[in-house]
């Protein structure tokens, strides 16, 4: 009869196995390269989806300065001057009120570009590093294959990204934010997320555990590692993510 540990863990080595057979295929590489350039897509798409639940959720007026009157050493010195083609600007009033979801949402659109950027930046450095590791445990496989592991895990991230989104939106959807200011609206805004804490914690460990079965199965498979090597390895950069994840 087996012991309870191992049908406990017998599930989890079957999982390896598949994920070991899957990364060793001749279309890893390819599958690596389709799921970087998914991710960086949907983590595009999902900063958009961001600034969609700000405007959605936040429907405020705050007052913020006017963004088409010149600065007031400028209407100081050129304001009263007729002729001058500052005086009509300059008559325009000091701060006014706007929407303060359509400004977050258009400060959200503004971070595409870390979507765009960040995922390759991400891919690169967690495959430079898993690369290192894997060489540290024994390993013989190349800096590419460590780069195919680290595209296969990078799709879990969607995951992550998904729940966030969904937490953020729930937690605004029930909140009550007051600051009549962006820096006052800010601040509530941070706390009311702050409190979505625990459901994030949970989906980054989520992620986290995907990744970790990944990377196993893919050291085993493209660097020759044995399990408890490969288990080692990923354990190591696991508890690095979930430290990242908690702070």
């Amino acid at each position: 009869m087996p012991s309870p540990l191992a049908v406990l863990t017998s599930p989890i080595g079957s999982v390896l196995d598949r994920v070991r057979d899957a990364v060793d295929s001749p279309r890893a590489g390819t599958v690596a390269v389709a799921m970087l350039v998914v991710v960086t897509i949907g983590t595009s798409v999902g900063i958009i989806a961001l600034g969609a639940v700000f405007d959605a959720t936040v429907d405020q007026q705050i007052t913020v300065d006017n963004p088409d009157r010149p600065p007031e050493s400028t209407c100081e010195t050129f304001g009263d001057d007729p002729d001058s083609a500052f005086a009509e600007e300059c008559d325009e009033p000091k701060q006014i009120e706007v929407d303060a979801g359509e400004e977050l949402s258009d400060a959200a659109n503004g971070y595409i570009h870390y979507g765009l950027l960040g995922v390759p930046i991400w891919w690169v450095a967690f495959a430079l590093a898993l690369h290192v590791g894997a060489l540290v445990a024994g390993g013989s496989g190349s800096v590419g294959d460590s780069f195919v592991i680290a595209g296969w895990a990078i799709g879990a991230e969607l995951l992550r990204l998904g729940a966030g989104i969904v937490a953020i939106w729930y937690t605004l959807s029930n909140a009550a934010p007051a600051g009549s200011s962006f820096e006052a609206l800010t601040t509530d805004l941070v706390a009311a997320i702050t409190s979505a804490t625990g459901p994030l914690l949970v989906a980054s460990a989520v992620a986290i555990a995907i990744q970790w079965v990944v990377v196993v199965g893919g050291l085993e498979a493209v660097h020759d590692l044995d399990r408890g090597p490969a288990a080692g390895v990923a354990t190591f950069f696991a508890a690095i993510a979930l430290l990242i994840a908690a702070v």
